[in-house]
């Protein structure tokens, strides 16, 4: 297992909660498949480091629990508004046999011609969401810009590489993503249309 969280039982609830916070702790739930909720409290810094390493979305051992790590997802994480510092975490606790559904980022990796000549990139979907048993969870799904040439061109879920493991619950057609044209170019291209449209007058009254 790539991500291991060292965690506690908590005695503290309701609004004595703020205590936890003020120790560098975050309080969190633990509930799931067969399991009642279980108030727990870990360091806040050790979940943000799993965070910034791509953890959100992967199978977490909870350890100080039990004799075991406890396999769990994160579902919610809450947020101060203004700080941004962890409020509370939800985690659900899985069984490695069953299979859940859950949301797997993409991933950007490549160059894009069109990008490169000014072209906007919109995102469509940031995470694709699939069903599979949770030691199956991919890290990532990688989407290839170099396919996309021109404005056109458009990444699909169906053009994503999914392990065979895996099942996708978005549609093959959804766009992830895709193209438009930048302001300035959208100028440039004004400006253009309008030289060739003064350029054509000033020939007609030549003409005339």
């Amino acid at each position: 297992m790539d991500y291991v969280l060292n965690v506690e039982p908590r005695t503290i609830t309701g609004r004595q909660v703020k205590h936890v916070r003020e120790t560098g702790y975050v309080p969190g739930v633990l509930y799931g498949q067969g399991q009642e909720a279980q108030p727990i409290q870990f360091r806040e810094i050790d979940l943000v480091r799993i965070l910034r390493g791509g953890g959100f979305s992967q199978l977490i051992g909870l350890e100080g629990l039990d004799k075991k790590p406890v396999n769990a997802l994160i579902k919610e994480v809450q947020r101060h508004p203004v700080r941004r510092s962890l409020l509370h975490v939800d985690f659900y606790k899985v069984q490695m046999d069953v299979k859940i559904q859950t949301d797997v980022p993409v991933q950007m990796v490549g160059e894009s011609e069109a990008v490169k000549g000014g072209a906007v990139i919109i995102h469509h979907m940031d995470t694709i969401p699939v069903e599979c048993l949770p030691g199956d969870i991919p890290g990532e799904f990688i989407a290839d810009m170099s396919k996309l040439e021109t404005l056109s061109d458009v990444i699909t879920v169906a053009d994503l590489p999914v392990p065979e493991d895996v099942e996708i619950l978005a549609e093959p057609n959804a766009p992830v993503i895709s193209l438009t044209i930048s302001r300035k170019l959208a100028e440039d291209a004004v400006e253009e249309e309008e030289g060739v449209e003064g350029e054509e007058a000033e020939a007609s009254e030549e003409a005339e």
